[in-house]
């Protein structure tokens, strides 16, 4: 079910925010995506995703940013956004946010 967490509605966490280090370029390039998670509680999975799909889930650690070195193809054209989400203490996810999302266009 990790794929359908790209697509799940704001919660009631505050949203992440995405970064990305360029929003045009060409194949062969390296984007750096950056997902900044703002909560008091330490974020359990945070995820990429790219039109609504999940294209790389990292372990939530004591951190506040997440970095994803994106190696651009051809089909690398989309929406990106990033989210997190919260486990409770019976290890059930009780909140998902996702940030805005960012275009890329390569050329």
């Amino acid at each position: 079910m990790i794929l359908s967490l790209c697509l799940l509605l704001p919660g009631a966490l505050r949203a992440p925010t995405l970064y990305m280090s360029q929003t045009s370029t060409h194949p062969g390039v390296s984007v750096r995506l950056q997902c900044s998670v703002f909560s008091r509680a330490r974020a359990t999975r945070v995820v990429f995703c790219k039109d609504g799909e999940e294209i790389l889930s990292q372990t939530g650690l004591e951190k506040v940013t997440y970095n994803y070195d994106h190696a651009v193809s051809r089909g690398s054209s989309g929406s990106y956004s990033c989210g997190y989400k919260i486990k409770d203490s019976d290890n059930q996810v009780t909140r998902f946010q996702l940030s805005p999302a960012q275009h890329l266009s390569v050329t």
